[in-house]
Formats: C-alpha cells, structure tokens, sequence
C-alpha cells in the first residue's frame, strides 16, 4: 500500500476513535437514561449518569489519550537533568588582538546583573494561566451532550405533547357536536309530536306544528296561519317565546314580521316565498343568507 493511501487511512482511523465515544456516549443517554429523567425517575437517572459520565473521563484520561501525547516536562527534564547553561557574551575572554572593553562598560560584578532573556524561566502563555488539558476539554463536551440531548428531547416532547393536546381537544369537540346534534334531533322530535296549547278569546286550541304553515307578528301579538282552518289564531305572545317552542328543523324566521314552515314553502326566490295556500311572504335582508345555507329550493 502506498504511503499516502496509508497516511489517509491512519488519519481516518484517527478521526474515527475520536468521535466514536461522543457517539456512544450521545446512544447510551438518548435511549436508555434520558427516558427516565422524563419518567422522573431520579433516583436511577442520576447515579447511572454520574457512573457513565466517570466511564468517559476514564477513556478520556487514559484509553482516547495516549501516553506519547499527554503533556508533560521536557524529556531532558523529567529525570531531573538540567541542560548547562548557556555561556553569556559578555563573560568570554577577548579574542587575541583585541583590547579589553573599559571599565564603564564592564558589567558590574556585585551580583546585581539583571538576567539575560535567554537564561529567564519560560512564562506560561495568557499571562501565566495554564491552559486546559484536551481530555479535560473532551469531559466538558461531553457533558455539554448531554445537556444538549436533554434539551433537545425537551422540545421535542413539548411538540408531541402539543399535538396530542390539539388532536384531544378536537376529538371532544367532535363528540360534543355530535351530542348536540343528537340532543336536538331528539329535542326537535318530542316538539313535533307534542301539541301546542293557545288560550285565545276564552277558550284553549291545541294545534300540531306540523300543521302550522307560517306565523305573522303583530306587535304583542301572533297571527298563527294552520291548516284546517279558515281563519288564523290570534294570541298574545312574544315571536321568540313562540320559536323556542317549534322545532328548529323546521321552523325559521325569514323576517322581523314572519316565520314559516319549511315544509309548507311551495316556492322561493331571493327575496320572497311562497305558502301551499298561496300567500307570498318577504325576505328580509339580514335573513337571507341563513335562508339560502338551509338549501330551500322553489
């Protein structure tokens, strides 16, 4: 194998080992100890995680961090050897046919030199602060994936939860509807069969309101237009105490003035329709867009 193939494989071995703990780390949390922080079951999240993250500082510390690339002193220096010093300039003998440098520029001999660049300690950089080991940099990602796991489980749990929410909410309000239109059927029903009692001119008339055709207002009172009988009944009653009585699948209101038997309209246009018994009765504006949903056709 040529050695830039080989060079390529070592550096994606290399690149492999370093991810592959971060990925092993970020399946353990996801699948087996995250549904438990959910579940709230702490008491078997925390010593799991704490025992994991341990495991990954391990491989960190030791495994993912081999012994040539951990730092360290100088080689020359671990076994407590230190190099010579390195002779200063200005303490060599002068060269042969050379004069010695006078006096005042002699350096001083009590001692109070200062020290040369070259022979000062080497400083720390960033003002003598130590930077941060790279395995204590991998624990600190680890952790931070962790934290990131959690929050990302977080938000997507608050989505489904949501949804949830929104799918219950609309099913009951399905049901609702539907116990409500079941409540009016049946209400709607027991009002067709019932009769409706009218005191008028000393006496009671029961009437079916199915043979209602149509009502006419008349200030305080109605004028009940029914079939089997020539002449309409008069009473005194208010239109909306009359309607709440009538069942709603076949009366409506059609105007201020009137309201009509759906099953009794022989004919309809935008603006009137028309009675079996042939009277003609109007529209009003504000009631002919409910008349049309109803789908009366002439």
């Amino acid at each position: 194998m040529e050695p830039v193939q080989q060079g390529l494989i070592n550096q994606i071995w290399q690149i492999t080992l370093q991810i592959l703990p971060y990925l092993c780390l970020l399946l353990l949390h996801h699948f087996l100890l995250a549904p438990l922080f959910f579940r709230k079951k702490y008491l078997i999240y925390i010593p799991v995680t704490i025992a994991l993250i341990t495991a990954f500082g391990f491989y960190c510390y030791n495994v993912g961090n081999p012994v040539n690339s951990r730092q360290g002193p100088p080689p020359m220096m671990r076994d407590g050897n230190m190099p010579p010093p390195k002779p200063m300039d200005d303490m060599r003998p002068p060269m042969e046919g050379m004069a010695p440098p006078p006096d005042d520029m002699r350096p001083p001999m009590d001692g109070n030199r200062p020290p040369r660049d070259d022979m000062r300690p080497p400083q720390m950089p960033g003002g003598g602060n130590r930077p941060m080991r790279p395995e204590t940099m991998k624990l600190l990602m680890g952790l931070l994936l962790i934290g990131v796991d959690l929050g990302f489980m977080a938000y997507i749990r608050s989505i489904k939860h949501e949804r949830l929410n929104n799918d219950l909410r609309a099913e009951n309000q399905q049901h609702k509807d539907k116990i409500e239109e079941l409540s009016r059927t049946v209400d709607n029903a027991q009002k067709a069969e019932s009769e409706l009692l009218f005191k008028t001119d000393y006496k009671q008339v029961r009437i079916k309101p199915d043979d209602i055709m149509y009502i006419e207002g008349m200030a305080e009172y109605l004028k009940i237009n029914y079939t089997g009988s020539p002449t309409p009944l008069i009473v005194h009653l208010s239109m909306k105490r009359l309607l709440e009585q009538l069942p709603d699948d076949s009366f409506m209101r059609i105007h201020k003035s009137y309201i009509v038997n759906l099953k009794h309209i022989t004919g309809s246009s935008r603006t009137q329709v028309t009675i079996g018994n042939g009277s003609t009765l109007p529209i009003g504006e504000s009631y002919r867009k409910l008349f049309a949903e109803r789908n009366i056709n002439p």
